[in-house]
Formats: C-alpha cells, sequence, structure tokens
C-alpha cells in the first residue's frame, strides 16, 4: 500500500494526515515533498501517522531528516498518533527524546501556544 498524504490547516498549524506505508521509494519522497511544501508557508507543523500502519528504516530516516529541516527554519514538527508498531519503533531507537508525540489532536494544537 503506497502512500497518501491529506493536507489541511487548523488554527495556524499544517497538519499532514499519512495513511499507507512509509517506506524507502515513493513514501519517503512524497512525504519530504509535502513537508518541504508545509514549510514554505512558515507553519508548524503536525504529522498525523494514524493511517501509518508500517515504517521502515527509510520512513523513519525521512521522519528525522524533516524534523531536522524544519527546525532548522525556526519551526515545529510534532508527531500524532502513532500506531503501535510505530510508536514501538519510536521507543526502541530513543526518538521520543527527539519528537514530541501526542494522541489527541486539539493536546497537539495547543502544544504550540
Amino acid at each position: 500500500m503506497s502512500l497518501t498524504i491529506q493536507h489541511r490547516r487548523k488554527d495556524g498549524i499544517e497538519i499532514l494526515d499519512l495513511a499507507g506505508q512509509l517506506t524507502l521509494g515513493d513514501g519517503t519522497g512524497a512525504l519530504r515533498s509535502a513537508i518541504q511544501k508545509a514549510t514554505a508557508n512558515g507553519a508548524d507543523l503536525i504529522v498525523n501517522l494514524s493511517g501509518v500502519a508500517y515504517l521502515d528504516s527509510a520512513g523513519l530516516g525521512e521522519l528525522v531528516g524533516s524534523y531536522a529541516s524544519v527546525t532548522s527554519k525556526g519551526k515545529r514538527m510534532k508527531l500524532l498518533n502513532p500506531q503501535k508498531r510505530v510508536d514501538t519503533l519510536l521507543q526502541i531507537t530513543k526518538l521520543y527524546s527527539t519528537f514530541e508525540c501526542f494522541t489527541n489532536e486539539q493536546e497537539a494544537l495547543e502544544s504550540f501556544s
């Protein structure tokens, strides 16, 4: 299943709703492009992972690279609703110390205040 990305904006925050697999190839390229587009207008970013059941090392690397790119522009990027498998990977790799993760969209939005 390829990766699809829906863009929406709420309270001045760009939200990317991901669905499918975030893997090497089209998935990582699509995410990179979507994040570049979202941050081009100066918005902070929430990446909603609720529809991502699987990500490989390339997908994880793209999330980390995107985080570095976003923060280097003075913006913030937070993760929303990682599924169990993705959540476990974030814990094993100790990336929870890098990413702020939320299970509630409203709380994620309020965290930017």
